[in-house]
């Protein structure tokens, strides 16, 4: 095994370089993004998902974290030995737990996405959601409930540090893919799946609609919903009853209402409780 890298210098080109990688278009550019926390990369590695190199802390790392460099560093991954101050430099998030890696850019494709034959299709459809984190958490609510795929048009950052820690390591078991709104509905219709656009005002409450065959869960962004377009492309609405002053759900709530709802529906063979 090589010996790890040491560096202690903020003015290191490479530590430089991964202070870029918090801009979408560095690691468009570079082509590569950055995995923290153990609990993440863990399950990336857990998910076979290649690594680059990995960033480690050593006076930050408990137990834990020293177990799971020294199995990744025995994986064959390039290390790199850095002080507290320069790990306070490179990583996203606030008290970092010593490790960061380096992983190469996977950009999935819609005509790379294989769903299942034995079961009926479950995905969601996300448009405009711009948040980092609301699309994480609709990844962790996707892969809770075993739904097959999470598609994003409207431009969604979805290798952002905060996707991937908002989604708990569920960005490497769900498979997630950004593309225009015009393919995702084309790709879905050719597979025979319904589109159901959550809506405030629509047609049919979230327990009585047959979610038990192949559906795609449409839902649009934190402020403006769906566009018009895309909720026209849609083969049905429906609606989460709201009885306070408030007007909808946040996106994420509203899609682990919608989802939790159709594993029940598939486990019971039932609409209603």
């Amino acid at each position: 095994m090589i010996p790890a890298l040491k560096i202690a210098s903020l003015a290191n080109p490479r530590v430089k370089s991964l202070v870029r990688l918090r801009e979408r278009r560095e690691r468009e550019q570079a082509g590569v993004f950055l995995i923290e926390e153990g609990l993440v990369i863990e399950r990336a590695r857990a998910a076979g998902f290649p690594f680059q190199e990995i960033w480690a802390c050593p006076e930050r790392m408990d137990g834990a974290a020293r177990a799971l460099y020294d199995a990744i560093r025995h994986d064959g991954v390039a290390g790199v030995e850095v002080t507290a101050m320069v790990m306070d430099k490179v990583a996203y998030r606030e008290k970092s737990d010593g490790l960061l890696v380096v992983a190469p850019r996977h950009v999935r494709r819609l005509e790379e996405l294989v769903l299942p034959a034995s079961r009926p299709a479950l995905v969601v459809v996300l448009e405009d959601v711009e948040k980092p984190g609301n699309l994480g958490a609709v990844l962790r609510i996707a892969d809770g409930v075993g739904a097959h795929a999470v598609l994003a048009c409207g431009g969604a950052d979805t290798d952002n540090p905060n996707v991937l820690r908002a989604s708990r390591g569920a960005y490497f078991t769900v498979p997630t893919v950004a593309a225009p709104r015009d393919e995702i509905t084309a790709w879905l219709r050719s597979r025979g799946i319904r589109l159901l656009a959550a809506d405030p005002g629509g047609a049919d409450l979230w327990d009585a609609c047959d979610l038990t065959g192949p559906v795609a869960l449409v839902l649009g962004a934190e402020h403006d919903g769906l566009t018009p377009m895309l909720r026209a492309a849609c083969d049905g609405t429906v609606k989460i009853p709201m009885h306070g002053a408030g007007d909808s759900l946040n996106v994420a709530t509203a899609a682990a209402v919608l989802l939790y709802e159709a594993a029940r529906q598939r486990r019971t063979g039932a609409r209603t409780a």
